[in-house]
């Protein structure tokens, strides 16, 4: 029986566009992948996530081990969230047709967590996301990730009418804040992150792309587990 990728995501989207036998390894065959230690940048990603979260939501008064040039966003959402005004750590998932359904209901098509959503007004609103490492280097995907955020936002309040999102950069204290409004550029956004989704949720072929960029961070590849075969050797 041929198996298909029934759900996605943003990072999903962008590893299959990447390389789909990385997606095929991930998500159908479950492939191991390695174990990690503390420093890498991802595990550290994760545990500096949980710090912002317990102090922003008042569970703990310790300031996160990074962040603090941007103490004044954080001190923001901390007071919105106390007001009632926001929330961290909401989960968004939507059906094919963009309904919303609940986040592991079978009908879920597209899966969205937000770091920080903060509502000002029915019809204004912003989202943080929370991002370790370098400020630089990753526009294209930083962008495109706000602008689903944004589709998002749209989709599941339809009173609103204008949107920040804003990428706070805990390492190096920069923040990065694209304004968005309800209208023709956010149905076309819907349109293409629509068509690309649908590329990968009816892919029965997941094809190679093996290279030094693809294979470098692969978990899978000559670095990682070996799952996958045909992996580059880093340059």
């Amino acid at each position: 029986m041929t198996q298909t990728i029934k759900a996605w995501s943003f990072n999903r989207l962008l590893q299959f566009e990447a390389c789909p036998h990385r997606s095929f390894l991930d998500i159908i065959q479950k492939a191991p992948t390695p174990d990690y230690d503390a420093t890498h940048p991802m595990v550290r990603g994760r545990m500096i996530h949980t710090e912002v979260e317990e102090y922003i939501t008042g569970k703990t008064d310790k300031f996160p081990s990074t962040g603090k040039k941007l103490k004044a966003l954080l001190t923001e959402c901390q007071t919105m969230i106390q007001k009632g005004q926001g929330t961290a750590e909401e989960q968004w998932a939507f059906t094919e047709n963009w309904d919303r359904v609940g986040w592991y209901d079978e009908t879920v098509w597209v899966r969205m967590a937000t770091d920080v959503f903060l509502s000002y007004s029915d019809d204004a609103a912003a989202i943080i996301d929370w991002k370790t490492g370098k400020s630089f280097g990753n526009e294209v995907k930083y962008m495109q990730q706000m602008q689903l955020y944004a589709v998002g936002a749209f989709m599941l309040y339809p009173k609103l009418e204008y949107i920040d999102v804003t990428l706070g950069f805990l390492d190096d204290g920069k923040e990065r804040t694209k304004p968005f409004e309800r209208g023709d550029k956010i149905n076309k956004l819907l349109l293409r992150f629509t068509e690309r989704a649908r590329k990968m949720t009816t892919a029965v072929d997941f094809r190679l792309k093996p290279s030094a960029m693809n294979c470098k961070y692969c978990p899978f590849g000559p670095t990682g587990t070996k799952a996958c075969i045909y992996g580059v050797e880093p340059l």
